[in-house]
């Protein structure tokens, strides 16, 4: 049903704006600045801020988070190289994430890590693409959830306590995370 509502919000958001290009005349269209773009994902970062206690639909508040979607990449369409266009990305990954889009998810993840491979929360990126392919995809693809773990353990700045942890999940990796946590502690310390 989730899909359904997605895709006909996604084909209602593309009529709209099909038929608002279609009457507008080449005066009338204004440049995609930065500070317009920036100005336009505040907007709706505030509408979907002061909409989230309100009593807004679900199916209105995913097509919300959906224009939200749209303007970030719109802004990392238009200008890659500026050091916003990581935030954006970053957030889109997690409008993707709550929407439980996770194959997107991960995928605006991976364009994150690979263009702004320094990026502030590159930590957060990486161990929500693990979450995702550990928890909500299947069949579970264990080879790329090692792949992710590896950047973490190969990252010289990553805490050493969280490496220690991530050795030891790597060691059970035919288990879901879920088995994995059940593991008596000493156990999980053995293998």
């Amino acid at each position: 049903m989730r899909t359904i509502v997605c895709f006909v919000s996604l084909m209602l958001l593309s009529l709209m704006y099909s038929c608002k290009d279609s009457n507008a005349t080449a005066s009338e269209t204004k440049p995609l600045t930065k500070e317009s773009l920036r100005a336009s994902i505040k907007e709706m970062e505030d509408s979907l801020s002061s909409s989230s206690n309100s009593t807004l639909s679900g199916a209105a508040y995913n097509l919300s988070q959906l224009e939200l979607i749209n303007r970030l990449t719109a802004y990392y369409r238009n200008y890659p190289e500026d050091p916003y266009s990581a935030d954006c990305l970053f957030k889109v990954q997690m409008v993707y994430s709550g929407l439980n889009a996770h194959r997107q998810s991960i995928a605006y993840g991976d364009s994150l890590l690979m263009k702004f491979p320094s990026y502030k929360n590159k930590y957060l990126v990486i161990e929500s693409n693990i979450a995702a392919l550990d928890v909500f995809l299947e069949p579970r693809d264990t080879s790329e959830i090692h792949r992710y773990y590896n950047m973490l353990l190969n990252d010289n700045a990553y805490p050493s306590a969280k490496k220690l942890e991530i050795r030891r999940r790597l060691k059970h990796l035919e288990l879901s995370i879920f088995d994995y946590a059940s593991l008596p502690k000493n156990k999980a310390l053995k293998k």
